[in-house]
């Protein structure tokens, strides 16, 4: 999102709320203009728009970006059904003895997350069905509501906070490189 649209995003919040910015001096407003593009620089400005016009909807006091970037996660997040990711992890492990990497890249967010690997996939695949259907069917609806916040958190996150994450993700593995080769 641009300065330009957050100006135009901060206007409608003002126009919903005129009692909150009435005593806003003119350094404030360029303030409060820079951060809201500085923090919604990846999203689509129509989105942020709606979602706003959302809570203006519900709120009797003006949105945070918090609860602007929520609103956004429950507009953009697809809400899948546990049940349906695991039937089509079903399908991938039963499968997944000999295609367990396209049965692997098939799978939907929740349940690769789950899976992690291809390689982790064919070892389900070698498992008992008896301990598929019951422990791990128990494992993945467990850990499937954690794998979904985790996802909404990773939405949430900034641009400069995920590649630091990502970086320090990457230090991880080199040093554990490093430790191996010992």
């Amino acid at each position: 999102m641009t300065r330009e649209e957050s100006t135009m995003i901060l206007g409608i919040l003002k126009t919903a709320y005129p009692n909150f910015y009435k005593t806003m001096t003119k350094e404030e407003a360029y303030g409060t203009i820079e951060l809201w593009a500085d923090m919604f620089v990846n999203e689509d400005a129509k989105i942020v728009t709606i979602a706003v016009k959302e809570l203006i909807n519900n709120f009797k006091f003006p949105p945070t970006i918090a609860d602007v970037k929520d609103q956004i996660v429950k507009l953009t997040m697809e809400r899948t059904d546990l049940t349906a990711e695991w039937d089509s992890l079903q399908k991938a492990i039963s499968c997944g003895l000999y295609n367990s990497v396209e049965g692997y890249e098939s799978l939907p967010p929740i349940a690769k997350a789950f899976v992690r690997s291809p390689s982790q996939l064919r070892e389900l695949a070698m498992m008992d069905s008896d301990v598929v259907h019951s422990v791990v069917k128990g494992q993945f609806f467990k850990q499937g509501e954690v794998l979904r916040k985790r996802q909404e958190e990773d939405k949430r996150m900034l641009p400069e906070s995920r590649k630091l994450m990502e970086m320090i993700g990457n230090i991880g593995k080199d040093v554990s490189l490093l430790e191996e080769g010992e």
